[in-house]
């Protein structure tokens, strides 16, 4: 049978537990809140760069048209130069989300790792605990159990 400090220490201890669960449960949330905000940040540099491309071509275009180039090389070599630029631009900038991405993961599965380790932790200590309250020696039930 539990002694009454047993009984106490076995709250506390469920108590430190759930409380270091909760709190990696939380510390996941905000690294998945983070993510997404970045995706959408990402999401409105990417549309940025792309509007701001198709406007420079746009004007080259106009700028043909009143000076009557519009079929010459020089609008062509630049509304490619415009895009091939918006290429690299647009692979550099996926290349980062795809880094930022591997950190919140590494962070989201950091903080599941630091709460389990609270969690075993605060078991640990428990049984320590308990295990010195006996005097050292195993309790009746705990013999039973271990076999």
């Amino acid at each position: 049978m539990c002694t009454g400090v047993e009984i106490a220490l076995l709250t506390a201890t469920g108590a430190s537990a759930y409380s270091s669960y909760q709190s990696g449960k939380a510390a996941k949330e905000q690294y998945r809140a983070e993510q997404r905000k970045a995706e959408v940040q990402n999401i409105r540099n990417v549309r940025s760069q792309i509007r701001e491309a198709r406007l420079a071509q746009a004007s080259m275009t106009n700028v043909a048209a009143q000076t009557g180039g519009m079929g010459g090389s020089a609008l062509a070599g630049g509304t490619a130069s415009v895009g091939s630029q918006l290429a690299g631009n647009l692979s550099y900038m996926s290349n980062i989300a795809a880094e930022n991405t591997a950190i919140s993961n590494a962070a989201i599965s950091q903080a599941g790792w630091q709460s389990n380790a609270a969690v075993f932790g605060s078991l640990g200590q428990l049984s320590g605990t308990i295990f010195q309250a006996q005097g050292g020696q195993l309790s009746p039930e705990a013999r039973k159990f271990l076999g």
